[in-house]
């Protein structure tokens, strides 16, 4: 009995797939560590272009399944708590 040309597909894929995802994760953790370096300069204007880079960023691996809606829903809520917190606004 030997492997299943259904098996050796599926494993192709899989790999594939993985590494697409890892891209696409790894351009969402990239945006957020830049995102974080702008909060921590306090830099208001700074942090404006980056949250909308981060926001999109997000959205895009949501819209790919590389993260789950409620993953991505709750990495953006985050984010946006701990920039008013740092800038004071009705946090």
């Amino acid at each position: 009995m030997g492997v299943k040309n259904s098996t050796i597909k599926r494993e192709r894929q899989n790999v594939e797939r993985r590494a697409r995802n890892r891209a696409i994760k790894s351009k969402v953790h990239t945006a957020f560590l830049n995102l974080s370096k702008a909060i921590g300069n306090k830099d208001r204007e700074d942090v404006e272009a980056r949250l909308r880079i981060y926001m999109s960023e997000v959205d895009k691996a949501v819209k790919r399944n590389a993260l789950h809606k409620n993953n991505g829903a709750r990495k953006k809520s985050r984010i946006v708590k701990r920039i008013k917190t740092v800038f004071n606004e009705n946090a």
